[in-house]
């Protein structure tokens, strides 16, 4: 069972919303395999947390700020968490009038995300030779991905933001012609950067493993502020674009690689916060699932380490983009 289950479990069991603390205590009472695990004992000997206690309820607020499937009311204080509508059990059949309207549906709703984490975990090694025996990508795509993300602790330097402008252009970003995507002028994207200087500097500071509510509401108020993108779908540029600045928390997401081999088609629907919902849901219950498995995680470091053999394995969430564009190949 998975932690996010146990929470859930935890709070279909109640009959009001739960603190924060109300669900560590019921952790450690009827769930004591999830408390003082492995990653609570190590975040402690690290100086991250006080004890045991403190490393579980950080644990609790990470998943249930994370997820769509709870509720947070932070008007209290504790706040308080409750499930979401959509995870409530359903007292009687809805009436056509009551059912939610499309435009509320899950931007990536019929994921079967635990089969593709399998999947990567299970066929690493095969995934990962296949992606460099393809060698399709080397040339200038390589050499300014490798530069802007040398760069990146300068975030609005010229030199970066021109180093991301010319990764996003070698990688298809910016089709000539009437056709295809299309980039905004480097004037406009510069200027979206600027005003976003301490935010990308705060969010560099960031780890994966340690995602919480504030740290995803600042990620969101980046990828909502670039215009790096001219043509109507933001999610891939703008993803791409902040992976050169975040490679700790952002992989870059594409059409034909990441949606294809997650959903099974290349469709975005073009409005901002539907992108941005879909690129968090990816990250969250794709990405970090897939690196924060202990064996992986000690693999791709080991391949990050080799980079003259393996030079596009930049870092963790790179890898795992890596190996779904092996699996393709």
């Amino acid at each position: 069972m998975k932690f996010s289950a146990v929470v859930k479990k935890i709070l279909s069991s109640s009959s009001s919303p739960m603190t924060p603390q109300e669900i560590r205590d019921q952790v450690k009472m009827k769930h004591p395999d999830f408390y003082g695990t492995p990653s609570h004992h190590r975040n402690v000997e690290k100086g991250h947390y006080k004890d045991l206690d403190h490393a579980l309820l950080a644990q609790i607020y990470s998943i249930t700020g994370t997820s769509n499937i709870f509720q947070c009311d932070k008007s209290t204080k504790p706040m308080k968490i409750s499930l979401s509508k959509l995870e409530k059990p359903l007292r009687r059949p809805m009436m056509n009038s009551e059912r939610p309207s499309i435009h509320r549906a899950s931007p990536i709703r019929g994921v079967n995300y635990d089969a593709k984490i399998k999947e990567i975990l299970s066929n690493a090694e095969k995934y990962h030779d296949a992606y460099y025996k393809a060698e399709t990508f080397r040339g200038p795509s390589l050499y300014f991905h490798q530069r802007a993300l040398a760069t990146r602790h300068a975030p609005v330097s010229l030199t970066h933001l021109e180093y991301i402008y010319a990764t996003l252009a070698s990688w298809g970003m910016h089709r000539m012609g009437r056709g295809g995507s299309k980039m905004q002028s480097f004037e406009i994207f510069s200027h979206s950067i600027q005003a976003l200087k301490e935010r990308i500097a705060e969010a560099q500071t960031f780890d994966f493993h340690e995602m919480t509510y504030t740290k995803w509401a600042i990620l969101k108020e980046i990828f909502c502020s670039i215009r790096v993108m001219a043509s109507g779908t933001s999610l891939v540029g703008n993803s791409k674009a902040m992976h050169h600045m975040l490679p700790n928390v952002i992989p870059p997401i594409d059409r034909e690689y990441t949606l294809r081999f997650l959903r099974g088609n290349t469709n975005i629907r073009n409005d901002l916060e539907t992108e941005w919902l879909l690129m968090k849901e990816i990250i969250s219950q794709f990405f970090i699932p897939v690196a924060s498995d202990a064996a992986f995680y000690s693999k791709a470091e080991q391949w990050i380490k080799r980079s003259r053999d393996y030079p596009w394995d930049t870092s963790v969430l790179k890898v795992v983009d890596n190996l779904v564009i092996g699996s393709k190949k």
